[in-house]
């Protein structure tokens, strides 16, 4: 297991659907650890493979994160099969460190998806956990959390954290 290097939002890898995963073997076994390890050491609630780099229909959640113990599952090739509700919530990511905005999202969800052993999972989420959940969908589908946001207020978190990395860099 290692820990992997995280793309920042500028990244192009961001902005490309992911493709079905086809096979699960030892290699995503593999990455699905670096991912989960990935996760801990940032530290954060969720992480898409394309965040990594890899362009694959896959990513890993706590679903411990209302919880005191953490609980990192992989899903597989996720669909959203309903939503229900909406409320704005505070959202971060960390492909864009240290910014964070109110992002509206369903208040539950339920999704359906494939685990490392080749099983159909299905869950229900509300609270955090669906927010979590509908952002990394996101990713898979080159979204990123501010896309939802206004064109002004946008611009504004793009400019400051375009600003973070030249500061970071000099």
């Amino acid at each position: 297991m290692a820990v992997r290097s995280i793309k920042n939002c500028f990244d192009p890898v961001l902005r490309k659907q992911c493709e079905v995963v086809k096979n699960i073997d030892g290699e995503l076994v593999a990455l699905s650890e670096d991912m989960i390890e990935t996760t801990l050491a940032a530290p954060g609630i969720g992480l898409a493979a394309n965040q990594i780099g890899i362009p694959w229909r896959i990513f890993v959640v706590n679903l411990g994160v209302e919880t005191e113990k953490d609980n990192l599952i992989t899903l597989i090739n996720p669909e959203i099969t309903a939503m229900e509700g909406s409320e704005l919530g505070e959202e971060g990511c960390l492909s864009i460190p240290d910014v964070v905005a109110k992002v509206k999202r369903a208040t539950q969800i339920e999704l359906k998806a494939v685990d490392l052993n080749g099983k159909d999972v299905r869950y229900e989420a509300s609270g955090l956990l669906a927010r979590a959940l509908q952002h990394e969908m996101d990713h898979l589908n080159g979204i990123l959390f501010w896309d939802s946001l206004g064109k002004i207020k946008r611009d504004i978190l793009k400019r400051k954290f375009k600003k973070k990395i030249k500061e970071q860099s000099e």
